[in-house]
């Protein structure tokens, strides 16, 4: 997945709970998804020596969010971090921020929550926040200690904030049902994102995109022009998106 709204919002929503306390809990929304059983949990890769190996045990994509305090009451005295595995209260039940302590998160995240995806009760994705092209070698290293070497690697030229330019890697995953992506972001190739989702995630992941776009539209917009008469010439099917391709 290249950059959806969703994702970048979800890497701003973790980076404001590094400082601020939990708000009263949001009522959760009903997920439509629920209707459907999440699909079958992947096959438990390898731990190896990846440093990604402590957080996937406590938070195993495809069986269901465990049950975790809230981060308003493991927090250090500082406010920066957490000291046990912890969630955040606030949220709309579909996207909620999971506090990770020092021990059980990788030395290359980037503060100390992830974002996990909930359909119903299943966790169906986790995004973790990375230093991006400061810490990408350590983020490689650890999901090929995972899955292996990526289907598909690339490296890509960006400018970070002074103007220099950066060479970020752009890799992807796949275990079916189960893709991985490991980009830096445009913006500040700095910073970074692991996306490890299913199915069902990206499905949610899309959903949030529209409801922003639809939120962006301004409520007197004018009336659209009457439709043009639909041509005769027929049109080539669109093309299906594969899920791990960008």
């Amino acid at each position: 997945m290249k950059f959806p709204v969703a994702g970048l919002a979800a890497a701003g929503l973790i980076g404001a709970a590094t400082c601020a306390f939990a708000a009263p809990a949001a009522p959760a929304a009903a997920s439509a998804a629920t209707a459907n059983p999440p699909a079958a949990a992947p096959k438990a890769a390898p731990a190896g020596n990846s440093a990604l190996s402590p957080m996937l045990k406590l938070l195993e994509i495809g069986n269901p969010l465990p049950a975790l305090p809230d981060c308003a009451d493991k927090r250090t005295p500082d406010g920066r971090d957490v000291t046990a595995v912890c969630v955040e209260v606030k949220g709309d039940g579909v996207m909620r921020q999971v506090g990770l302590p020092r021990d059980k998160r990788p030395s290359f995240m980037d503060g100390p929550h992830v974002v996990a995806f909930v359909d119903g009760n299943a966790l169906v994705g986790v995004i973790v926040p990375t230093a991006g092209a400061n810490s990408q070698q350590a983020a490689l290293d650890s999901i090929n200690a995972l899955y292996g070497k990526p289907f598909r690697q690339e490296q890509e030229d960006m400018r970070d904030k002074a103007g220099k330019t950066v060479k970020t890697i752009h890799a992807g995953w796949m275990q079916k049902p189960l893709t991985v992506e490991l980009y830096a972001m445009p913006e500040d190739p700095n910073t970074g994102t692991i996306e490890m989702l299913l199915p069902q995630a990206r499905k949610l992941m899309a959903d949030k995109d529209a409801q922003v776009a639809q939120q962006l539209t301004p409520a007197s917009a004018p009336a659209a022009a009457p439709a043009a008469a639909p041509s005769k010439e027929k049109k080539p099917a669109p093309k299906p998106v594969k899920s791990g391709n960008w």
